[in-house]
Order: structure tokens, then sequence, then C-alpha cells
């Protein structure tokens, strides 16, 4: 039992015709959601991690920068 099927039952189609040549593998929709819901998930933890290291960039660069600004200032 594989996890794809025909669009066209080969019991029907003669064996000499050329129709069942051109079908379409479809795939379960367990499958695809599957997939979507993978997809989602990875998009979500790579925006929260880049989101985190951004906020935290910046973070640093205002702590430099006013650390700059005082020892300048000394």
């Amino acid at each position: 039992m594989g996890i794809y099927s025909l669009a066209i039952e080969p019991e029907i189609i003669p064996n000499s015709s050329k129709e069942g040549e051109t079908a379409k593998v479809l795939y379960p929709k367990w499958i695809q959601i599957s997939l979507l819901l993978i997809l989602f998930t990875i998009l979500v933890f790579s925006l929260k991690a880049i989101f985190t290291v951004l906020l935290m960039a910046i973070g640093l660069i205002y702590i430099w920068r006013q650390a700059s600004k005082l020892i300048a200032e000394d």
C-alpha cells in the first residue's frame, strides 16, 4: 500500500490503451496538511529568532552609543 494513488483506476483501462500513461499521482490530504504545518512552524520559529537577534542588536548598539557618549564627555 503506497502513500499515493493514480487518478485513473488501472483495472478499468485495457492494457493496450495509452490513457493511463498520463495519469497524475495524487497525494493524500494529510500529507499536504502536514507539510504546510511543518513549513508554518519553521517559518514562525525563524521569524522569532530573527526578531530576537535584531532587537538584541538594536539594544547593544544603543548601549554602545550611550557608553561612547559618556566616555567622550570625560
